[in-house]
């Protein structure tokens, strides 16, 4: 009796022992979010490898400099061609060899699926999805005219995608429930309608001049009505057409939950409101980005529509300090974690690395186009030097993560970035003002003086961590700190007590060298290479 009672306790338990390790998830704390990972939280730094780096061969090539990168996370596309070249007869060879590659390698995975869309491209669709527009119907203009763009109304594409990517979370669920490499999946791409605002075919021109349906406008606090009357004249057509991509990426999404329920997102080509990144193209759905997607002015759209796309992600392009800062305040919302999983490379997205993650607490940063020769790596796999900035960031961040985490969200937690013309910036924190001064403030210009010399690319950049009350932890690249005591304190000066320079290794601590105490609380240099202190200060 006991033995059997023995077993039957076994196969109980045997479900809960298969899991392994707790499922990533999202957890929502007041305003603030954290992505758990192995139960624990988790600052994403990643670098999402080119569009072409979807086979292991391509990607062997690129996972070793990841190292040098100092990152812990690689996004990689998983193509619809590729895992099912034949409609029912899916292929996981590829994806399941990537996912131990990067497992082997110790990192972390997020998916990218390149399903029905993927930006303007349908390069990556299935040829029988390409070849049979009368079963899968693309976006047609005004002029019956067909677009590059799917149309977010085909009920058998919408079919065929949910099932491909039920299929493709079920593989992941077999393959990797037990060591969790994969993070995220993303569900789509770049999502929208690239020519005409809305599809123009009989069945979407029949809905559009229907009603509005009554809960998504109720959600939205829209009278009753059709879309125009509803939204406007101006705004209808993009209203529309992002309400049923929504709704259609939303059921792609359901469908891979149901099957292993990884946080899922959605990412976001960049446009209207300010934020659109093609110049010389005019502002406007289909025109200078997809009508449909997440930008920051349809956002409670897809908030209302999609429920089970756990965040909305924005691809930022911009240099422009600006407008990066913009779009970054526009994504940290209540109901939306900030996670940058795509940007550009170079010198001056450096800075945007720590404002992301210090100002708006965002869960990851990543850049885009790591791992293919002549477009981001060396023969030898390396990275090139466009990347070189953001890697020094994640070499100061990565062993400091667990102290950045419980910071985020409150005041004990700030960053300052050298901008276009604003060459230092006051922070205030309790017990303690800080400036942050940056090149050409170090040459003691005077402010109403022109600048010397050829512009140069603004590169600094300090995250500031107060430890204590007057204790911080400092990190950062080509800048002088100042600290005196706030003006209510009735103290003019301060001093450092205590200066060391060092890393956090495996959590803890560990100073490298200390320097001699200075007198009065300014003057702290980090070079141009970078540099992070731990510092105690006192009034006098």
């Amino acid at each position: 009796m006991l033995r059997k009672l023995a077993t039957l306790l076994f196969v109980l338990a045997a479900p809960a022992l298969a899991q392994g390790k707790p499922i990533p998830q999202l957890v929502k704390k007041g305003d603030r979010y954290t992505l758990l990972v192995d139960g624990k939280p988790f600052l994403m730094l990643g670098g999402q490898v080119d569009n072409r780096v979807y086979v292991p061969d391509e990607m062997a090539k690129v996972l070793p400099g990841f190292q040098s990168y100092h990152a812990n996370t690689v996004e990689f596309p998983v193509p619809w061609k590729l895992m099912e070249p034949k409609e029912g007869q899916f292929e996981f060879t590829a994806v399941d060899q990537i996912v131990r590659d990067i497992r082997a390698h110790g990192l972390r995975a997020i998916v990218l699926w390149f399903g029905t869309w993927k930006g303007d491209e349908t390069t990556y669709l299935p040829d029988w999805i390409n070849s049979n527009p009368a079963r899968f119907p693309k976006a047609l203009d005004a002029g019956g005219k067909a677009s590059k763009s799917l149309s977010p109304h085909g009920a058998a594409t919408l079919e065929a995608d949910r099932k491909a990517f039920g299929a493709l979370m079920k593989n992941l669920r077999e393959i990797d429930e037990n060591d969790r490499t994969v993070i995220l999946v993303q569900v789509e791409n770049e999502p929208g309608i690239v020519g005409p605002a809305r599809d123009h075919s009989a069945a979407a021109n029949k809905l559009f001049n229907g009603p509005v349906p009554a809960e998504f406008a109720a959600a939205l606090k829209k009278p009753p009505g059709t879309w125009v009357q509803a939204f406007g004249r101006q705004f209808a057509d993009e209203a529309f057409t992002t309400f049923y991509m929504a709704r259609y990426i939303n059921a792609v999404a359901q469908a891979g939950k149901d099957a292993y329920p990884l946080p899922m997102y959605e990412n976001v080509w960049m446009g209207g409101a300010g934020t659109n990144d093609r110049f010389y193209d005019f502002d406007r759905p289909g025109d200078s980005y997809p009508s449909g997607g997440g930008q920051s002015h349809t956002l409670a759209l897809w908030k209302a529509a999609a429920p089970a796309i756990d965040l909305i992600a924005p691809d930022i392009y911009h240099r422009s300090a600006v407008i990066y800062r913009t779009i970054l305040s526009r994504y940290a919302r209540r109901d939306n974690p900030l996670l940058i999983v795509e940007t550009r490379r170079g010198l001056e997205i450096a800075r945007y690395c720590f404002m992301a993650i210090a100002e708006y607490s965002a869960l990851g940063f990543a850049q885009f186009g790591t791992g293919i020769k002549g477009y981001g790596a060396t023969a030898d796999g390396e990275f090139g030097p466009q990347f070189a900035d953001v890697a020094a960031d994640f070499r100061l961040l990565g062993n400091t993560a667990p102290v950045i985490l419980e910071l985020q969200g409150t005041k004990k937690l700030q960053a300052a970035i050298e901008e276009e013309n604003i060459p230092g910036r006051t922070l205030s924190f309790d017990r303690w003002d800080v400036l942050a001064m940056f090149p050409p403030a170090m040459a003691k210009q005077p402010s109403w003086a022109e600048p010397a010399g050829p512009p140069t690319i603004p590169s600094g950049r300090v995250l500031f961590a107060q430890l204590q009350p007057d204790e911080f932890l400092i990190m950062g690249f080509d800048t002088v700190v100042d600290f005196r005591p706030p003006v209510t304190s009735g103290h003019n000066e301060g001093r450092f007590v205590q200066v060391e320079e060092g890393l956090y290794k495996d959590g803890v601590w560990t100073p490298d060298k200390s320097q001699p105490a200075a007198a009065p609380a300014r003057g702290l240099t980090l070079p141009k290479e970078g540099a992070m202190f731990r510092v105690k200060l006192a009034w006098d």
